[in-house]
């Protein structure tokens, strides 16, 4: 049994997600590890070099048709046996020890999960140290800290999760249409449900940045990702702002509808309310969001 279990959500990645794994399994590490890599729905034939017989035997491949990036990590971690969860993109490379400092972060006490700074691949010094949000909920790059810090939300690049806690949680958001938010609301969930996030300076991957994804995804895909994580942790006021966010957009009114009366986001909220032990007021005070 693997003590990590590494998984890797693949989309139209071309050449990089090849260059990952060899990193991945080239890099010196003392725990032993597996890598499910969930190919959701490629038409660029990215992954055809695993499904031959002389693949490494601790990778495994499963196809989906597109579930989107949440369910794609979901589906990779009830496939996973390791006690500890690593999801990474499928356009990185990592450093000797990775696997071993991250899970070491994870054995302090009330930590879900943690990870490494993100280094930019074209540009090595540009390296951020977790995410927060600004007045718009866009992400933006935190500055190196002195040693291991809380963050409020870990990039999906990289993040270590237990096993535990991911299951504990729920896992990423499975309401969530193809792209947009998955790392930020897995994050909250964990700081809400009492779990904390960090970041550790000592590590650090780097990051392919590209100008455009690879897939399409539409505005309205996007903002009913927001709405749903807004309807799933925010009080009425902040579902309010995010409305308003996309009122711009002539078919708002039909998402906002979608989302409260089409799908289960208004049972997950109850669910949510009842179990977490911080109100999102906490949270955004905590890392002084203006939001």
């Amino acid at each position: 049994m693997p003590q990590v279990s590494i998984v890797i959500p693949c989309k139209n990645e071309g050449s990089l997600i090849k260059q990952t794994i060899t990193s991945i399994l080239d890099t010196p590490v003392r725990l032993s590890y597996d890598i499910t890599v969930v190919n959701d729905g490629s038409t660029d034939g990215c992954c055809t070099f695993l499904q031959g017989r002389r693949r490494d035997a601790r990778v495994r491949l499963i196809n989906t048709p597109g579930v989107g990036a949440a369910n794609a990590r979901n589906l990779g971690a009830r496939h996973a046996a390791g006690r500890l969860l690593v999801f990474c993109d499928a356009h990185i490379t990592v450093e000797e020890d990775w696997l071993d400092l991250l899970a070491e972060d994870l054995a302090e006490e009330g930590v879900g999960a943690v990870a490494p700074g993100i280094a930019n691949l074209n540009n090595v010094y540009a390296i951020g140290y977790g995410l927060t949000w600004n007045e718009k909920l866009e992400a933006r790059w935190l500055p190196c800290p002195a040693g291991v810090a809380e963050v409020p939300f870990a990039p999906g690049g990289c993040v270590a999760v237990k096993r535990q806690v991911f299951q504990d949680v729920g896992g990423f958001e499975r309401g969530f249409r193809i792209y947009g938010f998955e790392d930020a609301e897995f994050s909250l969930k964990l700081w809400l449900f009492g779990y904390r996030v960090l970041v550790d300076p000592g590590v650090v991957i780097k990051h392919y940045f590209r100008e455009s994804l690879p897939y399409q995804i539409t505005m309205q895909d996007y903002a009913y990702n927001a709405l749903r994580l807004a309807l799933s942790h925010f009080q009425p006021r902040r579902v309010a702002k995010v409305i308003d966010m996309f009122a711009y957009l002539k078919n708002i009114g039909s998402l906002v509808s979608e989302v409260l009366f089409a799908s289960d986001a208004l049972q997950q909220r109850q669910q949510y309310f009842r179990r977490r032990q911080y109100q999102d007021d906490w949270f955004m005070d905590k890392f002084q969001i203006p939001f």
